[in-house]
């Protein structure tokens, strides 16, 4: 292969690149095309404690990742990617956050002549605030329709003037540069990232995050009450188990009568709340044989409920209610 002779300014650029390269985890390649520089400058501000942009021509950034083959793992499989306006984006974050930052914060762009659109270009009913003259004529060649209303010309229904894939003539640039429409969004995009010599395309970094976590909380919830049920033992599924334990032994307790110092309060409610009923029913057929203080008493047994055997006990998270067996662990189903 034929050495390649570049200048001396050209070589302090190069050891620029390869320093920063050899001294960030990840190494990322973002596309900048369409991009100003007013953008560029803006998100480097808003990555600045989390990532570095650093750009240079592509033939200088493949002689970088040629001179650190040996120095930084799998680095080669960048060049390939290294196609058209792009620039190298270095952190020690996790590139997936980093990739779904940038995909939020994107910003309105205006629209090029020349460029390609990447989604539908849409001009809606407006007042233009233009004067007629000439420019309707233009105006309908784009295939919007007019009307003169106040002195000044209406678009009056919605239409699409260029179609995602298209170029962007110059008479759409302009027009949506009078009407203050920034029909884009700009911002950067990951082509690929590099991490511990692997590529990771850029479709693949964006995830939704909100989701991601919520997935993971159901499969932790779900695995820990499996484990309950199960009776395995782990540190998070031990205090749980030996709370559904003490729940059943004392369930147990009071359905035998027999009597501790947890199970005589509930035995003694169980036995209260019967005694109650058959007033109640007996006092439907005679009311006479039964006091008016108990019958008082009846009319308050449904507010009088059995506690749960963990009320006097520390409970855990509240995620604990959510990780619980799916039979009821409280003693309330002993008295349905």
């Amino acid at each position: 292969m034929a050495v390649v002779s570049i200048s001396e300014k050209k070589k302090k650029i190069v050891d620029n690149l390869k320093n920063k390269l050899q001294t960030h985890p990840i190494i990322g390649l973002v596309q900048i095309d369409n991009i100003g520089a007013r953008v560029v400058q803006q998100m480097r501000k808003e990555l600045s404690k989390e990532a570095t942009i650093v750009m240079a021509k592509n033939t200088l950034m493949k002689i970088a990742i040629t001179e650190l083959k040996k120095e930084v793992k799998g680095i080669e499989k960048l060049t390939d990617y290294i196609i058209g306006s792009c620039a190298f984006i270095l952190t020690k974050t996790n590139p997936y956050k980093l990739a779904s930052f940038m995909d939020k914060n994107k910003i309105p762009a205006p629209a090029k002549a020349g460029q390609i659109a990447p989604v539908d270009v849409i001009i809606r009913p407006m007042n233009t605030g233009i004067p007629p003259g000439p420019v309707i004529a233009e105006l309908q060649s784009l295939g919007l329709k007019t009307r003169i209303e106040r002195g000044q010309i209406r678009i009056v229904e919605e239409a699409v003037v260029t179609k995602e894939g298209e170029r962007v003539n110059r008479t759409v640039a302009l027009l949506l540069r009078r009407l203050n429409i920034d029909p884009f969004e700009a911002g950067l995009n990951f082509i690929v990232a590099l991490e511990n010599g692997e590529i990771i395309l850029g479709d693949s970094l964006i995830i939704d995050y909100e989701s991601y976590e919520q997935n993971i909380v159901w499969a932790y919830n779900s695995a820990l009450k499996l484990a309950v049920n199960a009776g395995i033992v782990t540190k998070h599924s031990l205090p749980l188990i030996l709370m559904t334990v003490n729940q059943r032994a004392i369930a147990l307790a009071v359905n035998a009568g027999f009597i501790t110092k947890k199970s005589l309060p509930l035995i003694l409610l169980k036995a209260t709340n019967g005694a109650l009923s058959i007033a109640s029913k007996l006092a439907d057929k005679n009311p006479e044989a039964v006091s008016k203080k108990i019958q008082e008493r009846t009319g308050e047994k449904t507010k009088i409920q059995p506690t749960t055997v963990a009320t006097s006990e520390k409970k855990k998270p509240d995620e604990v209610s959510d990780k619980e067996p799916e039979e009821d662990l409280g003693l309330g189903s002993l008295f349905g």
